[in-house]
């Protein structure tokens, strides 16, 4: 079992992250990324920026990838990155592998990590919005202001 847990300020290499979740063993790579939209709601966003307590981020992302290996072992290899800073849109903002010899187990684990870094991990989005405007975004439905 592998896994790879990355919170960075770099562009995210999807393609390069996608070719290593490769695995002889596996007959699945379910793969996820979150793009940045333009727009929330109907209204138009010009770009998003993450901000993070990043060794508190660190330690929670890699505890969810943990969790899903206990939920999930036939895992072989399981990874999460997620990018910190200005984003404009289409730019990946996660992006999660999860390698299985069949498909229904990388499925549920997929939608368990997910899931779990919009609850546990502390990151937060501002979105930038094309009128000039920005807010921060609470997690869980992305209303803005609502803390």
């Amino acid at each position: 079992m592998t896994i790879r847990s990355i919170i960075t300020r770099d562009p995210i290499d999807t393609v390069a992250l996608d070719k290593d979740a490769m695995d002889p063993a596996c007959g699945a790579v379910i793969t996820f990324s979150g793009t940045v939209r333009d727009n929330h709601h109907g209204r138009p966003v010009r770009m998003l920026s993450y901000e993070a307590y990043e060794p508190m981020g660190q330690r929670e992302l890699e505890g969810v990838l943990s969790e899903s290996l206990r939920r999930w072992p036939e895992i072989k290899k399981v990874q999460a990155v997620h990018r910190l800073g200005e984003m404009k849109v289409t730019e990946s903002s996660v992006h999660i592998t999860v390698s299985t010899p069949h498909r229904e187990a990388g499925f549920l684990a997929l939608r368990f990590i997910i899931d779990r870094i919009k609850q546990d991990v502390p990151i937060w989005k501002k979105e930038f919005y094309e009128d000039g405007e920005s807010a921060w975004l609470h997690p869980e439905g992305g209303v803005p202001g609502t803390f």
